[in-house]
């Protein structure tokens, strides 16, 4: 069992030994949202992000939403409209705000670079000087 505590706390090299391949193969997946800046995601509500082939999303009004490459331990993302599909009229983002921490993950995911496994299995996505710490689901 992930522990997103364990890092914060400085149990983590007891406790999760340092993966052997620090690189994931591939960050795809379906993923709930563990850490931002370094510090564990805490908040009455929980985002789960999915990552496709060549897409990061997660279930927002604004209609954010990534179009990424990935490869070893180097990540690129760019902003692509939430909503692909081809409707008319094609619904308008929702100018209510993200939540503080859902906007700082916003922002790691902005700024990402770089991709590493964690010792708790996890990935963590960083960059800028800010990074997402995503447990599978």
């Amino acid at each position: 069992m992930s522990d997103p505590r364990a890092a914060v706390e400085g149990r983590i090299i007891e406790e999760f030994p340092e993966p052997a391949d620090p690189w994931p193969e591939t960050v795809q997946g379906e993923w709930r949202l563990a850490g931002i800046d370094g510090e564990p995601f805490e908040a009455d509500y929980g985002v789960a992000i999915s990552i496709g082939q060549d897409r990061i999303e997660f279930d927002n009004c604004q209609q954010i939403a990534w179009n990424y490459t990935h490869e070893a331990d180097k990540i690129t993302t760019r902003r692509t409209p939430a909503i692909t599909i081809d409707i008319a009229p094609k619904p308008l983002p929702c100018a209510a705000p993200l939540p503080p921490q859902t906007a700082a993950m916003v922002t790691a995911i902005d700024t990402a670079s770089e991709v590493r496994r964690t010792p708790e299995n996890g990935i963590r996505i960083s960059g800028g000087s800010h990074s997402v710490t995503l447990f599978s689901q």
